[in-house]
């Protein structure tokens, strides 16, 4: 009987020890630590708010054109009522501390080139991700991936901590800053300005009529109308919500079309090619164009210096992952090559309860903390 008491003495200290082994980092990145602390904060945050949950879904969305969509955030754990769960899938885990070792390595690449986030910046991002989350919104508004009715950017923000929203908004902002480096043309309000002297023509205010159509064939159609003699004018006044459509500047005009629509180059008063837009064909007449000063453009101007150096951005991010000092918490997964894998599900042989494991979308889980 003794014996049995000491073993389980050291049974029980055995276990004491595993708990205070417990890692304090979710990862380390290149020795810089992603805190277990503040992940399973953001991990708990995220669970907790469907309107920041369905965001996060419906970029996914956008961004793959519905071919791929978020983990299932829920784990197999209850919360004491049984109403909810209480812990977040591995699957999810794992996809949510890839995108915060991607933060913490941009972070690292302009601290490396000394790159500052000035205030101004931070605005500009804050402005960029309410926009960025108000056109999610828009996008998936009817689809199977539809957030409530009515749901704002604002909602969607104050649903999580402002820690979690601030390191979001740092996050932008750096990147911003970085694409504007690797453009060869700097952050500061003076390299802007270069650029925009250098480019100015493609910041013009322009002032255009648009004709929207079911087809192709129905747009050439219109634009043979107009080559006949018939003014667009006239022409677009008859499509669904054509006609004038006021003034703005080209630049945020022509980067919202596909590629090759080459409004810049288009003369005035003269009809475009039929440009595919969704399911949708426009043609577009520019009326009337006329120079924009820089500090009327310099969002736009802003814009079109980060387009130009996101895909060198693009590539010394891919480098950095590639080469980057990884390790992960093993409760979230492993790092291999360039992205965190979820750890192995268990075989269902291994299990007393097979059934916790839900679907098989979540086969274990890691809950807002911890394993479940």
């Amino acid at each position: 009987m003794k014996r049995l008491i000491v073993l389980l003495i050291v049974l029980a200290g055995g276990l004491a020890a595993a708990c205070f082994a417990v890692p304090s980092n979710a990862a380390t990145v290149n020795g810089a630590s992603i805190s277990q602390d503040t992940f399973n904060s953001d991990l708990n945050a995220i669970a907790g708010s469907p309107d920041y949950r369905c965001y996060l879904t419906g970029e996914e969305a956008v961004a793959t054109g519905g071919e791929t969509t978020l983990p299932t955030i829920e784990g197999s754990g209850q919360s004491g009522d049984g109403t909810s769960h209480s812990s977040v899938s591995t699957a999810f885990a794992s996809y949510y501390l890839d995108i915060e070792i991607g933060h913490q390595l941009v972070l690292q690449l302009a601290a490396e080139r000394n790159l500052q986030v000035t205030q101004q910046d931070l605005d500009a991002a804050r402005t960029e991700l309410t926009g960025q989350i108000t056109a999610v919104l828009s996008d998936v508004t009817g689809s199977q991936y539809a957030c409530a009715a009515g749901t704002t950017a604002e909602e969607v923000l104050h649903s999580v901590p402002a820690s979690l929203v601030d390191r979001t908004v740092k996050f932008n902002a750096t990147v911003n800053v970085l694409e504007e480096h690797a453009a060869g043309v700097g952050s500061s309000s003076a390299d802007l300005e270069r650029y925009f002297d250098d480019h100015a023509s493609e910041f013009d205010t322009a002032c255009f009529t648009v004709a929207q159509y079911s087809s192709e064939a129905d747009a050439t159609a219109a634009a043979a109308t107009v080559a006949a003699g018939t003014p667009f004018s006239t022409v677009a006044a008859q499509t669904e919500g054509g006609g004038p459509q006021g003034c703005d500047i080209l630049y945020g005009i022509a980067s919202s079309l596909p590629a090759g629509s080459d409004l810049q180059s288009l003369p005035l008063n003269t009809v475009s090619s039929p440009i595919a837009v969704n399911s949708s064909y426009l043609l577009i007449e520019i009326t009337q164009r006329t120079p924009t000063s820089f500090a009327q453009a310099k969002t736009e101007v802003q814009t079109a210096v980060e387009a130009a150096g996101s895909t060198k951005a693009g590539t010394i991010i891919d480098a950095a992952e590639k080469t980057a000092n990884v390790t992960v918490d093993r409760r979230y997964g492993e790092w291999v090559a360039t992205r965190v894998l979820p750890p192995p599900s268990p075989p269902l042989s291994d299990l007393l309860n097979p059934t916790v494991n839900g679907t098989a979308a979540a086969t274990s889980s890691s809950a807002a903390g911890q394993s479940s």
